[in-house]
C-alpha cells in the first residue's frame, strides 16, 4: 500500500448550505476568525482531516471557494450539521465572514483522504502499537484535529493535545478539546505568553518527546508549514511515527488545477516527484515528504 495515508471513503456532494451560526472573534494578535456551522442538504460521510471548499453563494468575486478542515459534526433530527473555523485573511474569508444565520454558501465536501488509523503503510518507522496519540496544532490547524480525536477515544487510545498559537485567543477551539480531553492532556504554548508555556508548541512538544523516548507513540500534526517542518524533525529524531495533515492553497479542490502541489519524496534522478494535496493528501506520512 502506498506510503499515503487511507483514501477518501465516499463521493463529495456539490451543494448549497445554510448558515446556522457565523460568529467571529480577534485575538490579541489582531487576528481574526470566524466559528461557521452549517446545515446541508444531505447527511455525508466526513472521516477526520477531510476538508470542504466553500464560498459565499452566489456572489462572482472572488469566484473560487475556499478550503477549510471539518472541524466538528453532527446529525440533529435528521439533518447534519457541520462545523469549521477559518481565519479571516483575504476576499474569500472576507466574504463568508459577512454573512449572517439564514444565508447560504456553496459547498463541496467532503475532499481529501484521512488519517491512517490501521498503520497499514510503507515506511521507514516500525510498526506501532499505540498506546497514546500526540495531537499537535498551530492556530488554525486545529480543527483538522478534533474529529480524529473523537475517534481516537473511542477507540481507547489516550490521546494528548500540544497546541500553539500568537496569543490565547489564537488558541482555536481550546474550550471544546479541553471539555473533550480534559485540561492535563492539554499543553498549550503562545508566543505572547498569555496562556501556557511562552515560545513555540513544538518546544513542550520536544521535552515529552524526550521523557517517553523508546515509547511507540505517534503524531498527527496540522498547522504552518514551519511548524510542521519542526514537528517532522522531531519526529525523525526521536524516531516517532508522525502523519501531518498540510495545508496548501487550493482553487478546485478536487485534483483539477494543480495549485496545492508539494514535493514527495521518490526513486528518480530528482529525488522527488510532486503529488497534489487536495486528492493524494491533505494527510501524508511525515517521511515521505520532500522539504
Amino acid at each position: 500500500m502506498s506510503a499515503t495515508a487511507t483514501p477518501k471513503q465516499s463521493q463529495p456532494i456539490d451543494a448549497v448550505a445554510v448558515i446556522v451560526r457565523n460568529e467571529l472573534v480577534t485575538s490579541a494578535s489582531t487576528r481574526r476568525y470566524g466559528y461557521l456551522r452549517l446545515r446541508l442538504p444531505q447527511p455525508i460521510a466526513i472521516q477526520p482531516g477531510q476538508f470542504a471548499m466553500l464560498k459565499a453563494h452566489g456572489i462572482y468575486e472572488p469566484l473560487l471557494r475556499r478550503a477549510m478542515a471539518f472541524y466538528r459534526c453532527e446529525l440533529i433530527n435528521g439533518q447534519q450539521e457541520v462545523e469549521f473555523i477559518y481565519q479571516i485573511l483575504g476576499r474569500g474569508t472576507q466574504s463568508l465572514a459577512k454573512l449572517e444565520p439564514g444565508d447560504k454558501v456553496e459547498f463541496l465536501g467532503a475532499l481529501g483522504n484521512t488519517y491512517d488509523l490501521a498503520f497499514t503503510r510503507t515506511t521507514t518507522m516500525p510498526e506501532v502499537l499505540l498506546p497514546e496519540a500526540l495531537l499537535v496544532a498551530g492556530g488554525v490547524g486545529s480543527p483538522a484535529l478534533y474529529l480524529l480525536a473523537e475517534e481516537l477515544l473511542r477507540r481507547g487510545i489516550a490521546t494528548r493535545l500540544f497546541l500553539g498559537g500568537a496569543s490565547q485567543g489564537d488558541l482555536c477551539g481550546l474550550e471544546d478539546f479541553t471539555a473533550l480531553l480534559t485540561p492535563e492532556r492539554i499543553t498549550c504554548a503562545t508566543i505572547d505568553g498569555s496562556h501556557g508555556e511562552t515560545g513555540f508548541v513544538t518546544a513542550p512538544l520536544e521535552a515529552y518527546l524526550q521523557t517517553h523516548a523508546g515509547q511507540p507513540l505517534m503524531i498527527y500534526s496540522c498547522g504552518p508549514d514551519a511548524m510542521l517542518h519542526a514537528v517532522a524533525k522531531l519526529a525523525a529524531r526521536y524516531q516517532v511515527a508522525a502523519q501531518l495533515s498540510l495545508e496548501a492553497p487550493m482553487a478546485c479542490g478536487f485534483g483539477i488545477c494543480v495549485g496545492c502541489a508539494v514535493p514527495v519524496k521518490a526513486d528518480c534522478a530528482e529525488g522527488f516527484v510532486y503529488k497534489k494535496v487536495c486528492t493524494d493528501g491533505p494527510v501524508f506520512w511525515q517521511e515521505e515528504l520532500h522539504w
